[in-house]
């Protein structure tokens, strides 16, 4: 029972402490409240009026009245012309003038005219005729160094071919085939710088020696500017 008792003292203490807290703690929060709006109500809210500037009153525009236009003058009439006093007719006496011979100078300056151009076709005409010589000269002349050329190369062609043999080797096998060679020849009639473009190596010794057998050559020094560069492709065909 005394167990009973006592804890029933202890919680009935305890909830009494809890109720006065509590209660203290809505009085405290009512009070600071309650200052809080004290406070707000003593403050003072000032305000700042500016004075505006009076307007000037507007002045009003005087209307000047716009000057009337004058009338215009009347025109002066204008005066009468006087007459004109006609001359008294007299007789007209006709002057009778001798014909004179006219020259025609219009026919005269197409005569000079025609003279003139003749002149000057007679004078051109030789002029025409030299350069159409020359001309014709110069396609002829040109016609005949490149017919010579032609027949030196060919020449040269019969020459190396009549001086090629056909190798052993080559023969027995059965080969055939073509050899590109170039050389420059010397004004003096020599060959100088052989040289094989392509083809077979069995027929290359074979043209090499055919071109140095060709030469010397005699040259005319008009037909090429030497030295001068050649390329010949000799052919080697069994028969």
């Amino acid at each position: 029972m005394n167990r009973y008792v006592s804890s029933f003292i202890i919680s009935a203490i305890s909830y009494l402490l809890i109720v006065i807290t509590i209660i203290y703690i809505i009085n405290v929060e009512t009070t600071l409240s309650i200052d809080a709006k004290v406070e707000d109500v003593r403050k003072v809210c000032f305000t700042v009026v500016t004075q505006t500037k009076p307007q000037k009153p507007k002045q009003e525009k005087k209307i000047t009245p716009k000057p009337k236009p004058k009338p215009k003058p009347k025109p002066k009439p204008k005066p009468k012309p006087k007459p004109i006093p006609q001359p008294t007719k007299e007789p007209i006496i006709e002057e009778k003038v001798e014909d004179e011979p006219v020259v025609e100078e219009e026919v005269v300056e197409e005569i000079v005219e025609e003279i003139q151009e003749q002149r000057e076709e007679i004078v051109q005409e030789p002029t025409i005729k030299e350069d159409i010589l020359v001309k014709e000269q110069n396609e002829i002349n040109q016609d005949l160094l490149l017919a010579k050329q032609n027949k030196f190369i060919n020449d040269l062609i019969k020459r190396i071919n009549e001086n090629k043999s056909y190798p052993n080797m080559a023969r027995r096998r059965g080969i055939e085939g073509l050899v590109d060679v170039k050389f420059k020849i010397l004004s003096d009639g020599n060959v100088k710088e052989m040289q094989i473009v392509s083809g077979r190596s069995v027929f290359q010794k074979s043209a090499l020696e055919a071109i140095s057998k060709s030469f010397p050559v005699t040259l005319e020094e008009s037909l090429f500017n030497f030295p001068k560069e050649f390329r010949v492709k000799l052919s080697y065909t069994l028969k």
